[in-house]
C-alpha cells in the first residue's frame, strides 16, 4: 500500500511539473528585466514562487537569482508593456510572393533562415519581422521600415540598410561585411557582433545598446567590434557602447553626449569635433586617439595614460 501511495505521489509530481508553463512565453527573464526581448528555448531555467523562468545563458540566470523578486517584478512590467505579437512562420514561396507584390507586407512574420540574397525589399513593411539566420546578402533594404525587427545570426554581407528604420531592432551576431547603416534610425536598437569597417555614418543611435552586458548574453560573452568603422556625424546620445572595440574608427563630429564608453577601445580613432560632454570614459583606451576640437574634454580627466596618450586632448585644470 505504501509503495502504491509513493507511486501515485510521484505521478502527481510529474504531472504537476510538466504543467508548469514557461513564464513570459519563454522570453529571457533577465533580458526583460534589463529592457529587452530575447526568445529562448528555456533550456536554462529556474523555479521561483511556483513559476518557471527562462534564461538565455547561465550568467543571466545567476544574475536574476541574486534578487529574483525585484527582477521578476521588473520583467513582468516590461513584458506587459512590450509583449510581442506572435510571428507567423512563412515559407520561402510565401515570402517571395509578398516581395514581388507592390503591397509587400512581411510584418509580424517569421522569415527565419529564408534565402533572400540580392532581393529588393525597400517597399516591404517588415515591422516586427524575424530574419533569424536569414540570407540577406546584397539585399536592398534602404529606407525600409524594420522597426522591432529581429536579425540575430542573419547574413548581412553587402546588405544596404541605409536610412532604414531599425528602431528597437535586435541584431545579435549577424554576419557583416561592407554592410551599410548610413543614416539609419537605430534608436534603442540592440546590436552585438563583429562589424568590421561598417558604415554607420549620419545614423541616429540615441539610447542604442551596443555595449557588453555581462549578465545578459544569449550566446555567451560578446561585444560590439567595429575596427575602422565609419560613425562620422552619428548621434549616440545616451547610448551604451561600453567595452566596444572601435580602434581606427571615424567618429568625426559625432554626438557622444552622456554616452557610456566605459573601457571602450578608441586606439587611433578620430574623434575630431565630437562632443563627449557627460560621457563615461572611465578606463577607456585613448592610445593615439585624435581629439582635435572635441567638446566636453573634462570627461577624460584622469584617464590612464599608461595605455597610451591621446592627441590634442589637454584638459584644463
Amino acid at each position: 500500500m505504501k509503495i502504491f501511495q509513493i507511486m501515485i505521489a510521484a505521478m502527481l509530481f510529474c504531472l504537476t511539473g510538466s504543467a508548469v508553463a514557461d513564464e513570459f512565453n519563454g522570453q529571457c527573464a533577465m533580458g526583460l528585466a534589463s529592457g529587452m526581448m530575447v526568445q529562448t528555448k528555456c533550456e536554462v531555467n529556474a523555479m521561483f514562487e511556483g513559476k518557471r523562468y527562462c534564461f538565455s545563458s547561465q550568467e543571466s540566470k545567476t544574475k536574476f537569482l541574486e534578487n529574483p523578486k525585484a527582477m521578476a517584478t521588473k520583467a513582468a512590467e516590461f513584458y506587459a508593456k512590450n509583449a510581442e505579437i506572435v510571428r507567423e512562420k512563412i515559407s520561402q514561396q510565401d515570402a517571395l510572393s509578398q516581395i514581388h507584390s507592390k503591397t509587400c507586407d512581411l510584418s509580424n512574420k517569421d522569415a527565419g533562415y529564408l534565402e533572400l540574397d540580392g532581393l529588393d525589399l525597400r517597399h516591404c513593411n517588415m515591422t516586427n519581422t524575424s530574419f533569424f539566420g536569414a540570407y540577406l546578402r546584397g539585399a536592398n533594404l534602404s529606407g525600409a521600415n524594420m522597426e522591432r525587427a529581429y536579425l540575430n545570426l542573419a547574413r548581412l554581407e553587402n546588405a544596404d540598410l541605409s536610412h532604414a528604420n531599425l528602431k528597437d531592432a535586435t541584431i545579435f551576431q549577424a554576419i557583416f561585411d561592407k554592410t551599410s547603416f548610413k543614416g539609419a534610425n537605430l534608436t534603442n536598437a540592440r546590436m552585438i557582433g563583429t562589424l568590421g569597417n561598417v558604415d554607420m555614418s549620419d545614423a541616429n543611435i540615441s539610447h542604442g545598446r551596443f555595449g557588453l552586458d555581462i549578465g545578459n548574453q544569449p550566446m555567451g560573452a560578446m561585444r560590439f567590434d567595429a575596427i575602422g568603422g565609419n560613425f562620422a556625424n552619428s548621434n549616440f546620445e545616451g547610448a551604451d557602447i561600453n567595452r566596444t572595440n572601435v580602434r581606427f574608427a571615424n567618429f568625426r563630429n559625432a554626438n557622444l553626449r552622456n554616452t557610456n564608453l566605459f573601457r571602450a577601445d578608441f586606439s587611433k580613432a578620430d574623434l575630431t569635433g565630437a562632443d563627449i560632454t557627460g560621457a563615461n570614459l572611465n578606463e577607456a583606451i585613448l592610445d593615439g586617439t585624435i581629439m582635435t576640437g572635441v567638446k566636453g574634454l573634462a570627461a577624460i580627466k584622469g584617464y590612464d595614460v599608461s595605455k597610451g596618450e591621446c592627441v590634442d586632448c589637454k584638459v584644463s585644470q
